[in-house]
C-alpha cells in the first residue's frame, strides 16, 4: 500500500488540531508528551512496524493510541493499494477491567462525538469489549435457574441479582451474584445446535455485533489475546475477529 507525502502530512497536521485545538476546546490540556506519543504511534501503524512506548502516568496514553488508531484507519482507506486487510479492526489489550469499561464508555464516545463534530469523521467509532463465555448469561440455563429457586428460601439480594440477569447478560455488570448462581447460568463451553433459545439468545446476538463490519475496535484483556493467538497457531476458531493491528 502505497501513502503519498501529502497524505501522511494531513494525517499529522489533524492530530495537532486534535490535541492544540479541539481536546483544549473540551477544557483538556495540551501535553506535549501525549502529542508526541500519537504521532510515534501513527507511524508506526502505517509502516506496519512494531513499537514499544513506555508512557508515564497522566501523559493521556489511552487518547494517544485511540487518535493514532481512528487516523491510521481514515487514511489506510484512502491511500492507493488499500486492501481489506487494511480494513480489519484493531485490537485493544489491557490488563484492567475498568480501563476496558472506561475505554468503550467513556474514552471512545467522547472522541467521536468530537471527531465526527468537527469533520474529521463521517461515522461514530464502533467498539465492542471481547471476553470468554463464562462472563455472559446462557438465557436457557438462567430461566431454569429461576424455576429452581422458586420455591426456595434463597437470599433475598442475590434472587434480586439473579432475576435482574433478565435484563443484563454481561454478569459483570451486576453486584452480589453469588458464584454458585454465576456458574449455573454462565453461557456452556459447548453450545448446543439445538437449544430452544438459539434464535433469541442475547450471547449469540453479542457475537453478531462483534462481528460486525464496522465494528472497528476490539478491547479485550492480555489473556483474552494470548488465547486467541494460541487458538490461531493451533488451527482452532479465533477468539477474536480477525485483526489488522
Amino acid at each position: 500500500m502505497y501513502y503519498t507525502k501529502e497524505y501522511l502530512k494531513r494525517a499529522h497536521r489533524e492530530i495537532d488540531t486534535i490535541f492544540r485545538v479541539l481536546f483544549p476546546e473540551h477544557g483538556m490540556a495540551v501535553r506535549e508528551e501525549q502529542i508526541m506519543l500519537c504521532h510515534e504511534m501513527l507511524d508506526n501503524l502505517l509502516g506496519r512496524n512494531i513499537a514499544l512506548c513506555d508512557a508515564g502516568v497522566g501523559i493521556g496514553k489511552t487518547y494517544a493510541y485511540l487518535v493514532a488508531c481512528v487516523l491510521m484507519r481514515k487514511y489506510s482507506l484512502l491511500a492507493e493499494g488499500c486492501s481489506p486487510y487494511e480494513q480489519r479492526p484493531v485490537v485493544i489489550s489491557t490488563s484492567s477491567i475498568a480501563l476496558q469499561k472506561a475505554i468503550l464508555t467513556e474514552y471512545i464516545p467522547f472522541l467521536s462525538r468530537i471527531l465526527q463534530e468537527n469533520g474529521t469523521i463521517q461515522a461514530p467509532i464502533k467498539a465492542v469489549i471481547r471476553k470468554g463465555k463464562e462472563h455472559f448469561v446462557c438465557d436457557e440455563r438462567l430461566e431454569q435457574r429461576i424455576v429452581a429457586i422458586e420455591e426456595k428460601n434463597k437470599n433475598a439480594l442475590q434472587k434480586e441479582t439473579l432475576l435482574s440477569l433478565k435484563e443484563h447478560y454481561d454478569m459483570d455488570e451486576v453486584s452480589n451474584l453469588s458464584g454458585f448462581d454465576r456458574r449455573m447460568v454462565s453461557v456452556p463451553k459447548f453450545c448446543s445446535g439445538d437449544c430452544p433459545k438459539r434464535g433469541s439468545c442475547r450471547y449469540q446476538q453479542y457475537l453478531e455485533r462483534s462481528r460486525d463490519n464496522e465494528m472497528f475496535i476490539q478491547i479485550c484483556n492480555h489473556n483474552y489475546l494470548l488465547a486467541d493467538g494460541y487458538h490461531r497457531l493451533q488451527d482452532y476458531r479465533p477468539l477474536l475477529k480477525d485483526y489488522g493491528h
